[in-house]
């Protein structure tokens, strides 16, 4: 097991987000670019196999799964990770009682499938490269608090590569700084609970239930106070660990 350096996490994330980057742009400029939700995650999908694909060559080359975040579970750390379940929980239960027979239909058997998949290499990808590689390399460098802060921070500048897939520069804005908060609970339960795996878990049907509550139009108003939430008790979770860092 070899832990990932930082010069290793900046430039994994260097090209990965160049990946993404050239292949959104090729998808949604130089072809036609998709509209409806089922299209685009098809013309989604071999870019982000492509982008998971390279995470894992990283990895298996360099690293080893261990050094990047797959060891063993602290399931006492889960209790901070609670009130995001609970919060996919809601949104879900408001999804399913509130999306329409003609928005699952505009999706159908494989388009359920798309999704399911597209949506599981995303998360994959962005936890094992953001909370793995990248946020592993840095604290071989940092402290656990500006190690922290620098995944967070290119966590969310990132998800300016939407901007390229057609979304208005303000929405574009505004989920950069969205995720940027996302960021800010899921890097500390990185390091407190020492597995991804929760983490690639929740992200995966995080982006579903988006999808299908964008769909459903019954997304914004349970995902601000449920997110804010999470944000607060992460707080607490930041303020120990740097109370640790500088009792040490």
């Amino acid at each position: 097991m070899t832990m990932p350096s930082l010069r290793l996490g900046l430039g994994a994330t260097g090209i990965y987000v160049a990946i993404i980057a050239l292949a959104t742009y090729y998808v949604f400029h130089i072809q036609d670019g998709p509209s409806q939700p089922q299209s685009m995650l098809i013309a989604l999908l071999p870019i982000q196999l492509v982008a998971t694909l390279f995470c894992l060559g990283v990895v298996s080359r360099y690293t080893g799964w261990r050094a990047v975040g797959f060891g063993r579970l602290d399931w006492w750390g889960m209790v901070w990770f609670l009130p995001a379940w609970i919060l996919l929980g809601w949104m879900g239960w408001h999804i399913v009682a509130g999306l329409a027979a003609d928005g699952m239909r505009a999706f159908g058997p494989f388009g359920l499938g798309v999704l399911i998949v597209t949506t599981f290499l995303i998360a994959f990808g962005e936890e094992v490269l953001f909370r793995g590689i990248l946020l592993r390399g840095a604290l071989t460098r940092f402290s656990i608090p500006v190690a922290m802060l620098l995944s967070t921070v290119l966590f969310g500048v990132f998800h300016f590569v939407n901007g390229l897939a057609g979304q208005g520069a303000v929405e574009t804005s505004q989920q950069v700084l969205f995720v940027m908060v996302v960021g800010v609970f899921l890097a500390p339960i990185a390091v407190r609970v020492g597995n991804l795996w929760p983490l690639i878990i929740w992200h995966w049907f995080w982006n579903m239930a988006v999808i299908l509550g964008q769909t459903a139009g019954l997304l914004h108003p349970l995902t601000l106070v449920g997110i804010a939430v999470q944000a607060v008790v992460s707080i607490w979770l930041w303020t120990a660990m740097i109370r640790h860092h500088k009792l040490h």
